[in-house]
């Protein structure tokens, strides 16, 4: 699938919060991810945890401060 959709995560608090969305938005064949000032810091060993399989997701995720 190729498209432009986009989502955005405005100051999600914890790192499996990440991990959860890059993982849904795989699933529903979505591949674009911006976070905006994340509290735990990027990157984040716990959204790579979270993200079973949507490791390539949060690779290109941006993140703004």
């Amino acid at each position: 699938m190729n498209n432009k959709i986009g989502f955005i995560l405005i100051k999600p608090q914890l790192g499996e919060n990440i991990g959860a969305s890059a993982r849904a938005l795989k699933n529903f064949g979505f591949k674009n991810l911006l976070i905006t000032s994340p509290r735990d810091g990027w990157p984040n060993i716990k959204a790579k945890a979270t993200s079973v399989g949507a490791i390539d997701i949060l690779n290109k995720t941006k993140v703004l401060e």
